[in-house]
């Protein structure tokens, strides 16, 4: 069997978090593929640096304004192998850029030692559980055929089955896992890493919050680890 460690955090990039201690958190759980979510580019790239992994990121939305493009956020994958087939998209069809309403998703196939994984990365809509569930229709068709595959991020699904079961499609279920937000009182799970339903879990690891967790994001990371 083999083993896979995928971590999923938002890191409230507009926030300006240190990522010295960000990288280290993340070296400290020993993922295979990291997905982060509201991450400003130029954040994706320090991160990169500090774990001497490549990157693959996509523009979500400009925060505030076009005049200030350095603060624009979105997504970003991380991992120490090889990617291929990547692909971005937006899965809010005409919402402009310009505002936080506006969603994407990532995907790309991850190779490791002759064995791959599609993973896709995403954060859905927070204001409307109807497009949360259209926004897992689109991200299901931008993963495509090839199995298995791992959707990971932030879903602003708590407790919303019906979003969670748009991704049977991709023959993969949740694993359960902690509450993930607030990070300084964690009381609700909107943070989910779907695994191959014929996976067996090993571990599902969420630290359980607090002041200097607060000081880093309003979200708590996810790791959970599978074999397949």
């Amino acid at each position: 069997m083999t083993t896979w460690r995928v971590l999923t955090w938002n890191i409230l990039g507009s926030h300006r978090p240190n990522l010295d201690v960000l990288a280290e958190v993340i070296s400290a759980y020993k993922p295979d593929i990291v997905a982060l979510q509201e991450v400003q580019r130029h954040q994706a790239g320090g991160l990169a640096r500090r774990l001497g992994w490549p990157v693959l990121w996509t523009r979500k939305h400009y925060a505030y304004t076009p005049l200030l493009w350095r603060r624009a956020e979105g997504l970003a994958m991380l991992t120490r192998y090889s990617l291929s087939d990547t692909v971005t998209a937006s899965i809010s069809p005409g919402v402009s850029t310009w505002i936080y309403l506006h969603r994407v998703a990532m995907a790309a196939t991850v190779h490791r030692d002759g064995e791959l994984i599609r993973v896709a990365n995403t954060h859905l809509a927070s204001h409307s559980a109807d497009e949360r569930i259209a926004q897992a229709r689109r991200v299901v068709a931008l993963v495509g055929a090839t199995r298995p595959a791992v959707v990971a991020g932030d879903f602003n699904a708590a407790d919303e089955v019906e979003v969670i079961r748009e991704f049977r499609a991709l023959d993969i279920v949740d694993p359960g896992g902690e509450y993930t937000n607030p990070s300084i009182a964690p009381r609700q799970r909107i943070d989910f890493v779907l695994v191959p339903e014929l996976a067996i879990v090993t571990a599902r690891l969420t630290p359980e919050g607090g002041q200097q967790w607060h000081e880093l994001s309003d979200h708590l990371p996810l790791l959970v680890e599978f074999s397949i």
